[in-house]
């Protein structure tokens, strides 16, 4: 039997209450100092310091650098985690090869940036698109940090006209709950078949998609360069519409419709008990 004495608790308390006041861009280094002492000797042989252009924490490791906005728990995924997070939500059914072009579209902060850039090489080239500003920094830090020569960025919301669209600004600790809708921060919008012909593709081995319900209008707009696309893994969030009652994330029916009249054989992960994994769709042609 474990007893939990008040003494703990409070000690617990103090240590919540020191970390919140210091957690934060001016004394974040003082933070940093004690997390790199202590990760260093970890398993992973990470190396965390303060991140000032961000005001964010940097996580490195041999694998490369990544930015997290909170040290609890860990912190943030490391370079190596992003690979192994990439591979089980986005590479589930195709395995990138060296030379490929690949489409990201919300890209974040570059969680699957970096490993996809790592995967296709010089001779590939990986386009990352991101709407939310704030996030858009540090992914342009991101790309900065692991010195990803091959990566082209936008900065831009993917939809079916190119009319500027609302952002959400949740300031979210993981960056990735922001999405389109009727009020938060402007953002430029360019549709799929624009991105394309600035860039001049003639082929885009690998589309990734994962834009918090902006898919379907995303995919209305880009029907003309589909025939471009071999192989797609697009995240849906039907679970987010049951879980929060918001049915603007209900997409996955009409998307895999609209992939399937592109074309594509989709498949899906129904017998993953994750919330979120039944919800992506695999495309290949």
């Amino acid at each position: 039997m474990t007893v939990t004495s008040s003494g703990y608790r409070a000690r617990v308390n103090i240590k919540h209450a020191a970390y919140g006041a210091l957690n934060r861009p001016p004394t974040r280094w003082l933070l940093g100092v004690a997390a790199s002492a202590r990760t260093v000797l970890g398993d992973e042989r990470a190396w965390i310091t303060y991140d000032a252009p961000t005001g964010d924490w940097l996580k490195r490791t041999r694998a490369g650098a990544m930015l997290m906005s909170d040290l609890r728990n860990g912190g943030g995924m490391s370079a190596g985690q992003c690979a192994e997070a990439a591979q089980d939500m986005f590479l589930h059914r195709y395995s990138l090869c060296p030379g490929d072009v690949v489409l990201d579209i919300g890209a974040g902060i570059g969680t699957e940036v970096l490993p996809f850039s790592r995967i296709v090489g010089d001779s590939g080239k990986v386009i990352a698109v991101e709407a939310h500003p704030a996030t858009y920094h540090r992914l342009e830090r991101v790309r900065e940090l692991n010195d990803l020569r091959n990566v082209t960025l936008f900065h831009a919301a993917v939809m079916d006209t190119n009319d500027p669209v609302y952002i959400s600004d949740l300031q979210a600790e993981d960056y990735l709950e922001n999405k389109i809708g009727a009020v938060g921060v402007e953002v430029p919008a360019l549709t799929l078949p624009d991105l394309v012909s600035r860039l001049k593709l003639d082929r885009i081995d690998f589309l990734k998609m994962n834009i918090e319900g902006a898919e379907l209008p995303a995919l209305r707009g880009a029907t003309d360069v589909l025939p471009l696309v071999r192989h797609a893994a697009i995240g849906c969030h039907d679970f987010l519409a049951r879980e929060t009652g918001d049915d603007s994330y209900r997409t996955k029916d009409a998307v895999r419709a609209l992939l399937v009249e592109a074309g594509f054989t989709v498949t899906t992960r129904h017998d993953d008990p994750r919330p979120w994994a039944a919800d992506y769709l695999f495309a290949s042609r």
